[in-house]
Protein backbone atom coordinates (compact mmCIF):
# COMPACT_ATOMS: atom_id res chain seq x y z
CA UNK A 1 0.00 0.00 0.00
CA UNK A 2 1.17 3.46 -0.39
CA UNK A 3 1.46 5.44 2.86
CA UNK A 4 2.42 9.30 2.71
CA UNK A 5 2.19 10.06 6.17
CA UNK A 6 5.21 7.73 7.02
CA UNK A 7 8.70 8.25 7.58
CA UNK A 8 9.50 6.06 4.48
CA UNK A 9 7.33 5.16 1.32
CA UNK A 10 6.35 1.33 2.24
CA UNK A 11 6.44 -1.02 -0.44
CA UNK A 12 3.94 -0.78 -2.95
CA UNK A 13 1.62 -4.33 -3.64
CA UNK A 14 1.84 -5.81 -6.86
CA UNK A 15 -1.85 -6.02 -7.64
CA UNK A 16 -0.82 -6.45 -11.83
CA UNK A 17 1.80 -6.14 -14.06
CA UNK A 18 3.87 -3.17 -13.77
CA UNK A 19 3.61 -1.00 -17.33
CA UNK A 20 4.66 2.78 -18.40
CA UNK A 21 1.10 3.20 -17.13
CA UNK A 22 0.13 0.78 -13.97
CA UNK A 23 -2.83 1.21 -11.99
CA UNK A 24 -2.14 0.58 -7.94
CA UNK A 25 -5.49 1.03 -5.27
CA UNK A 26 -7.53 1.79 -8.32
CA UNK A 27 -5.02 5.21 -9.44
CA UNK A 28 -3.29 5.69 -12.29
CA UNK A 29 0.32 6.29 -12.03
CA UNK A 30 3.43 7.07 -14.55
CA UNK A 31 5.49 3.93 -13.26
CA UNK A 32 9.24 4.76 -13.87
CA UNK A 33 10.85 1.41 -11.93
CA UNK A 34 11.39 -1.94 -12.57
CA UNK A 35 13.29 -3.64 -15.50
CA UNK A 36 10.39 -4.96 -17.59
CA UNK A 37 12.40 -2.27 -20.24
CA UNK A 38 10.00 -3.40 -23.35
CA UNK A 39 7.18 -4.53 -21.02
CA UNK A 40 7.62 -7.84 -22.70
CA UNK A 41 5.97 -9.50 -19.10
CA UNK A 42 2.59 -8.01 -20.12
CA UNK A 43 2.87 -9.00 -24.16
CA UNK A 44 -0.49 -10.71 -25.09
CA UNK A 45 2.31 -13.09 -26.73
CA UNK A 46 4.35 -14.00 -24.18
CA UNK A 47 1.05 -14.58 -22.09
CA UNK A 48 -0.28 -16.96 -24.47
CA UNK A 49 3.12 -18.94 -24.79
CA UNK A 50 3.17 -19.58 -20.60
CA UNK A 51 -0.70 -20.54 -20.69
CA UNK A 52 -0.22 -23.12 -23.34
CA UNK A 53 2.89 -24.16 -21.70
CA UNK A 54 1.21 -24.81 -18.14
CA UNK A 55 -1.43 -27.20 -20.30
CA UNK A 56 1.12 -28.51 -22.38
CA UNK A 57 4.21 -29.58 -19.92
CA UNK A 58 2.28 -28.55 -16.30
CA UNK A 59 4.10 -26.21 -13.58
CA UNK A 60 6.99 -27.86 -13.51
CA UNK A 61 9.01 -31.23 -14.43
CA UNK A 62 9.08 -31.99 -11.04
CA UNK A 63 12.38 -33.77 -11.77
CA UNK A 64 16.10 -32.85 -11.99
CA UNK A 65 17.24 -32.18 -15.59
CA UNK A 66 19.93 -35.10 -15.15
CA UNK A 67 16.75 -37.54 -14.83
CA UNK A 68 14.12 -36.69 -16.55
CA UNK A 69 13.22 -32.83 -15.89
CA UNK A 70 14.25 -31.71 -19.13
CA UNK A 71 11.71 -30.95 -21.46
CA UNK A 72 11.49 -29.81 -25.42
CA UNK A 73 10.95 -26.97 -24.28
CA UNK A 74 14.29 -26.46 -22.48
CA UNK A 75 15.78 -27.63 -25.33
CA UNK A 76 14.10 -25.30 -27.68
CA UNK A 77 14.97 -22.47 -25.47
CA UNK A 78 19.11 -22.89 -25.43
CA UNK A 79 18.95 -23.97 -28.89
CA UNK A 80 17.54 -20.36 -29.52
CA UNK A 81 19.51 -18.60 -26.99
CA UNK A 82 22.50 -20.33 -28.75
CA UNK A 83 21.04 -18.60 -32.17
CA UNK A 84 20.01 -15.61 -30.08
CA UNK A 85 23.80 -14.91 -29.05
CA UNK A 86 25.79 -16.31 -31.82
CA UNK A 87 27.61 -18.79 -29.87
CA UNK A 88 28.07 -22.62 -30.10
CA UNK A 89 25.59 -23.75 -26.99
CA UNK A 90 23.71 -22.22 -24.37
CA UNK A 91 22.14 -23.83 -21.20
CA UNK A 92 19.40 -22.69 -19.06
CA UNK A 93 19.01 -22.30 -15.05
CA UNK A 94 16.01 -21.88 -13.22
CA UNK A 95 17.26 -18.35 -11.76
CA UNK A 96 19.55 -15.72 -13.00
CA UNK A 97 21.53 -15.37 -10.34
CA UNK A 98 22.54 -19.43 -10.26
CA UNK A 99 24.14 -18.20 -13.49
CA UNK A 100 27.07 -16.86 -11.97
CA UNK A 101 27.55 -19.51 -10.01
CA UNK A 102 27.26 -22.08 -12.43
CA UNK A 103 29.60 -20.64 -14.37
CA UNK A 104 32.21 -19.57 -11.82
CA UNK A 105 32.02 -23.38 -10.44
CA UNK A 106 33.24 -25.11 -13.78
CA UNK A 107 35.73 -22.02 -14.55
CA UNK A 108 37.49 -22.84 -10.60
CA UNK A 109 37.28 -26.47 -11.83
CA UNK A 110 38.52 -26.24 -14.87
CA UNK A 111 41.69 -24.19 -12.90
CA UNK A 112 41.20 -21.01 -15.50
CA UNK A 113 41.87 -19.19 -12.83
CA UNK A 114 44.16 -18.83 -8.93
CA UNK A 115 42.82 -15.14 -7.79
CA UNK A 116 39.58 -13.06 -8.37
CA UNK A 117 39.34 -9.41 -8.94
CA UNK A 118 35.94 -8.03 -8.35
CA UNK A 119 34.43 -4.59 -8.90
CA UNK A 120 33.25 -3.14 -5.51
CA UNK A 121 29.62 -2.49 -6.86
CA UNK A 122 29.44 -6.28 -8.18
CA UNK A 123 26.15 -7.45 -8.28
CA UNK A 124 25.03 -10.00 -4.86
CA UNK A 125 25.04 -12.56 -7.62
CA UNK A 126 28.81 -12.37 -8.54
CA UNK A 127 30.03 -11.97 -5.02
CA UNK A 128 28.50 -14.92 -3.88
CA UNK A 129 29.91 -16.89 -6.53
CA UNK A 130 33.74 -15.35 -6.56
CA UNK A 131 33.01 -16.88 -2.30
CA UNK A 132 32.12 -20.16 -3.40
CA UNK A 133 35.62 -21.02 -5.18
CA UNK A 134 37.31 -20.82 -2.13
CA UNK A 135 40.37 -18.58 -4.01
CA UNK A 136 41.43 -15.18 -3.22
CA UNK A 137 39.32 -12.60 -3.58
CA UNK A 138 40.42 -8.44 -4.04
CA UNK A 139 37.74 -6.17 -4.52
CA UNK A 140 38.75 -3.32 -7.09
CA UNK A 141 37.46 0.30 -7.36
CA UNK A 142 34.36 0.49 -9.27
CA UNK A 143 34.72 0.84 -12.56
CA UNK A 144 39.01 1.95 -12.77
CA UNK A 145 40.69 -0.06 -15.26
CA UNK A 146 44.31 1.60 -14.26
CA UNK A 147 43.91 0.74 -10.54
CA UNK A 148 43.02 -2.96 -11.54
CA UNK A 149 45.94 -3.40 -13.28
CA UNK A 150 47.84 -2.10 -10.57
CA UNK A 151 46.40 -4.76 -8.40
CA UNK A 152 46.79 -7.78 -11.01
CA UNK A 153 50.34 -6.79 -11.52
CA UNK A 154 51.37 -6.96 -8.05
CA UNK A 155 49.42 -9.90 -6.92
CA UNK A 156 49.69 -11.64 -10.27
CA UNK A 157 52.76 -13.60 -12.40
CA UNK A 158 52.68 -16.35 -15.40
CA UNK A 159 52.06 -18.52 -13.12
CA UNK A 160 48.88 -17.07 -10.85
CA UNK A 161 45.99 -16.28 -13.45
CA UNK A 162 43.16 -13.70 -12.29
CA UNK A 163 39.77 -13.76 -13.00
CA UNK A 164 37.71 -10.40 -13.22
CA UNK A 165 34.29 -10.76 -12.26
CA UNK A 166 32.35 -7.85 -12.86
CA UNK A 167 28.63 -6.40 -14.39
CA UNK A 168 27.98 -5.45 -17.38
CA UNK A 169 25.67 -2.92 -16.80
CA UNK A 170 25.55 -1.70 -13.23
CA UNK A 171 21.64 -1.72 -11.63
CA UNK A 172 22.00 1.89 -9.96
CA UNK A 173 23.27 4.13 -12.21
CA UNK A 174 23.68 2.32 -15.30
CA UNK A 175 27.39 2.25 -15.97
CA UNK A 176 28.78 0.15 -18.72
CA UNK A 177 32.08 -1.93 -17.37
CA UNK A 178 34.66 -1.28 -19.29
CA UNK A 179 35.46 -4.60 -20.84
CA UNK A 180 37.71 -3.70 -23.89
CA UNK A 181 40.40 -2.62 -21.38
CA UNK A 182 39.79 -5.41 -19.02
CA UNK A 183 40.54 -8.20 -21.77
CA UNK A 184 43.65 -6.12 -22.77
CA UNK A 185 44.74 -6.73 -19.62
CA UNK A 186 43.86 -10.08 -18.59
CA UNK A 187 45.85 -10.88 -21.90
CA UNK A 188 49.09 -9.62 -20.49
CA UNK A 189 48.26 -12.70 -17.48
CA UNK A 190 46.53 -15.29 -19.81
CA UNK A 191 43.49 -14.60 -17.47
CA UNK A 192 39.69 -14.71 -17.71
CA UNK A 193 37.01 -12.11 -17.42
CA UNK A 194 33.12 -13.47 -16.17
CA UNK A 195 30.29 -10.65 -17.10
CA UNK A 196 27.22 -10.56 -15.48
CA UNK A 197 25.39 -9.43 -18.37
CA UNK A 198 21.69 -9.34 -16.34
CA UNK A 199 20.48 -5.50 -17.25
CA UNK A 200 22.76 -5.53 -20.86
CA UNK A 201 20.88 -8.65 -22.61
CA UNK A 202 18.45 -7.34 -24.90
CA UNK A 203 19.59 -3.75 -24.32
CA UNK A 204 23.29 -3.53 -25.33
CA UNK A 205 24.59 -3.88 -28.61
CA UNK A 206 23.48 -3.38 -32.02
CA UNK A 207 21.46 -6.66 -32.04
CA UNK A 208 20.65 -6.68 -28.21
CA UNK A 209 23.46 -9.34 -27.41
CA UNK A 210 24.93 -7.48 -24.81
CA UNK A 211 28.50 -5.88 -23.22
CA UNK A 212 30.42 -8.03 -25.88
CA UNK A 213 28.53 -6.57 -28.61
CA UNK A 214 28.49 -3.40 -27.72
CA UNK A 215 31.96 -2.85 -27.32
CA UNK A 216 32.61 -5.03 -30.28
CA UNK A 217 34.54 -8.21 -29.02
CA UNK A 218 34.67 -11.80 -29.22
CA UNK A 219 36.99 -13.21 -27.32
CA UNK A 220 37.80 -17.05 -25.47
CA UNK A 221 38.81 -15.23 -22.57
CA UNK A 222 35.37 -13.71 -21.81
CA UNK A 223 32.84 -15.16 -20.54
CA UNK A 224 28.99 -14.34 -19.70
CA UNK A 225 25.55 -15.02 -18.41
CA UNK A 226 22.56 -13.22 -17.39
CA UNK A 227 19.11 -13.40 -16.93
CA UNK A 228 15.39 -13.66 -19.00
CA UNK A 229 13.34 -11.68 -16.13
CA UNK A 230 14.76 -8.31 -17.47
CA UNK A 231 14.16 -7.24 -20.91
CA UNK A 232 13.29 -10.58 -22.18
CA UNK A 233 10.30 -10.32 -20.53
CA UNK A 234 10.52 -14.12 -18.82
CA UNK A 235 12.54 -15.90 -15.96
CA UNK A 236 15.52 -18.04 -15.29
CA UNK A 237 19.34 -17.79 -15.97
CA UNK A 238 21.04 -18.31 -19.20
CA UNK A 239 24.83 -18.99 -20.06
CA UNK A 240 25.49 -18.92 -23.67
CA UNK A 241 28.96 -20.56 -24.63
CA UNK A 242 31.32 -22.90 -26.49
CA UNK A 243 30.23 -26.41 -26.71
CA UNK A 244 32.17 -27.91 -24.22
CA UNK A 245 31.89 -25.56 -21.17
CA UNK A 246 28.18 -25.58 -21.76
CA UNK A 247 28.24 -29.34 -21.33
CA UNK A 248 30.30 -28.76 -18.08
CA UNK A 249 27.54 -26.54 -17.25
CA UNK A 250 25.29 -28.94 -18.27
CA UNK A 251 26.49 -31.54 -16.42
CA UNK A 252 27.39 -29.69 -12.79
CA UNK A 253 26.30 -30.04 -9.87
CA UNK A 254 24.51 -26.92 -9.23
CA UNK A 255 22.43 -27.31 -12.47
CA UNK A 256 21.26 -31.07 -11.79
CA UNK A 257 20.72 -30.36 -8.17
CA UNK A 258 17.88 -27.83 -9.18
CA UNK A 259 14.43 -28.48 -10.99
CA UNK A 260 14.06 -26.53 -14.03
CA UNK A 261 11.53 -23.62 -14.02
CA UNK A 262 8.31 -23.43 -13.97
CA UNK A 263 7.06 -24.36 -17.75
CA UNK A 264 5.38 -20.79 -18.28
CA UNK A 265 8.43 -19.18 -17.60
CA UNK A 266 10.60 -21.14 -19.96
CA UNK A 267 8.11 -20.53 -22.94
CA UNK A 268 8.03 -16.76 -21.99
CA UNK A 269 11.28 -16.45 -22.24
CA UNK A 270 11.64 -18.10 -25.36
CA UNK A 271 8.85 -16.00 -26.94
CA UNK A 272 10.31 -12.95 -25.54
CA UNK A 273 13.58 -13.35 -26.53
CA UNK A 274 12.03 -14.07 -30.28
CA UNK A 275 9.83 -11.27 -30.33
CA UNK A 276 12.83 -8.77 -29.38
CA UNK A 277 14.95 -10.17 -32.15
CA UNK A 278 11.86 -10.14 -34.82
CA UNK A 279 11.61 -6.36 -33.75
CA UNK A 280 14.46 -4.27 -33.25
CA UNK A 281 12.30 -0.86 -33.52
CA UNK A 282 11.34 -1.96 -30.31
CA UNK A 283 15.45 -1.30 -28.87
CA UNK A 284 16.02 1.97 -30.94
CA UNK A 285 12.57 3.36 -29.47
CA UNK A 286 14.43 2.59 -26.24
CA UNK A 287 17.55 4.09 -26.80
CA UNK A 288 15.74 6.94 -27.69
CA UNK A 289 13.86 7.48 -24.90
CA UNK A 290 17.01 6.83 -22.83
CA UNK A 291 19.20 9.50 -24.14
CA UNK A 292 15.59 11.95 -24.46
CA UNK A 293 14.90 11.67 -20.30
CA UNK A 294 18.45 12.34 -19.75
CA UNK A 295 18.79 15.44 -22.00
CA UNK A 296 15.32 16.85 -20.61
CA UNK A 297 17.04 15.97 -17.07
CA UNK A 298 20.48 17.38 -17.17
CA UNK A 299 18.47 20.67 -18.89
CA UNK A 300 16.79 20.97 -14.80
CA UNK A 301 20.53 19.99 -13.48
CA UNK A 302 20.26 16.81 -12.68
CA UNK A 303 23.47 15.40 -14.32
CA UNK A 304 23.24 11.67 -15.10
CA UNK A 305 25.34 9.29 -17.81
CA UNK A 306 24.94 10.48 -21.44
CA UNK A 307 24.79 6.47 -22.74
CA UNK A 308 21.56 4.77 -24.14
CA UNK A 309 21.17 2.91 -21.10
CA UNK A 310 17.57 3.09 -19.98
CA UNK A 311 18.78 3.98 -16.20
CA UNK A 312 19.23 7.30 -14.41
CA UNK A 313 20.50 7.88 -11.02
CA UNK A 314 21.60 10.74 -8.77
CA UNK A 315 21.65 11.93 -5.16
CA UNK A 316 20.33 14.56 -3.13
CA UNK A 317 21.74 15.96 0.45
CA UNK A 318 20.50 13.42 2.07
CA UNK A 319 18.30 10.16 2.47
CA UNK A 320 15.07 12.27 4.20
CA UNK A 321 15.18 14.93 0.89
CA UNK A 322 15.11 11.66 -1.64
CA UNK A 323 11.94 10.41 0.00
CA UNK A 324 10.51 13.48 0.29
CA UNK A 325 11.37 13.98 -3.77
CA UNK A 326 9.60 10.09 -4.47
CA UNK A 327 6.30 10.92 -2.16
CA UNK A 328 5.97 14.29 -3.51
CA UNK A 329 6.44 12.57 -6.76
CA UNK A 330 3.61 9.26 -5.98
CA UNK A 331 1.11 13.26 -5.20
CA UNK A 332 1.63 13.49 -8.82
CA UNK A 333 0.90 10.29 -9.80
CA UNK A 334 4.33 9.46 -10.86
CA UNK A 335 6.90 6.39 -9.74
CA UNK A 336 10.37 6.22 -9.32
CA UNK A 337 12.53 4.74 -6.96
CA UNK A 338 14.22 6.12 -3.84
CA UNK A 339 16.98 2.66 -3.88
CA UNK A 340 19.26 1.27 -1.56
CA UNK A 341 21.24 -1.28 -3.00
CA UNK A 342 24.96 -2.33 -3.81
CA UNK A 343 26.68 0.54 -5.37
CA UNK A 344 23.63 3.26 -3.90
CA UNK A 345 26.22 4.45 -1.20
CA UNK A 346 24.76 4.67 2.26
CA UNK A 347 22.01 6.94 1.49
CA UNK A 348 21.03 5.25 -1.54
CA UNK A 349 19.65 7.06 -4.58
CA UNK A 350 16.50 8.59 -6.68
CA UNK A 351 16.56 6.61 -9.51
CA UNK A 352 14.31 6.61 -12.67
CA UNK A 353 14.10 3.67 -15.32
CA UNK A 354 12.74 4.37 -18.52
CA UNK A 355 10.98 1.69 -20.91
CA UNK A 356 10.16 1.36 -24.67
CA UNK A 357 6.74 2.03 -24.37
CA UNK A 358 7.17 5.39 -22.27
CA UNK A 359 5.86 8.44 -24.55
CA UNK A 360 7.96 11.62 -24.38
CA UNK A 361 5.04 13.33 -22.97
CA UNK A 362 5.08 10.85 -19.85
CA UNK A 363 8.66 11.86 -19.96
CA UNK A 364 8.10 15.65 -20.08
CA UNK A 365 5.66 15.27 -17.46
CA UNK A 366 8.32 13.45 -15.31
CA UNK A 367 10.92 16.17 -15.41
CA UNK A 368 8.68 19.22 -15.08
CA UNK A 369 7.37 17.69 -12.10
CA UNK A 370 10.62 17.00 -11.05
CA UNK A 371 11.63 20.51 -11.91
CA UNK A 372 8.92 22.35 -9.57
CA UNK A 373 9.83 20.13 -6.50
CA UNK A 374 13.31 20.69 -6.77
Amino acid sequence: MLNENSDQVEKILLEKTRAALTIIESKEYHYFGGTSYYELHNNEKVLEAAIDAIKKYGITSSSSRSSYGTTQLIIDLENEAAKYFATDDAVYLSSGFLSDAAAIQVLNQENKFDIIFIDENAHYSNQFAAKLTGKPIINFPHLNHDELEKLIEHNCNEKFKPLIMTDGIFPIYGSIAPIDKYLSIVKKYDGIIWIDDAHAFGVLGENGKGTNEHFKLNSNKIFFGGTFSKAFGGFGGIIPGEKKFIKQIKNSSLQNGTTPAPSSAIAASLIGMKLLKANPQLKNKLWQNAIYLKTQLKKIGIETNETHVPIAAWKLKSKSEMEKVQKELLKKNIIIQYINYVGSGEDGVLRIVVFSTHTFEQIDYLVDSLKSIL
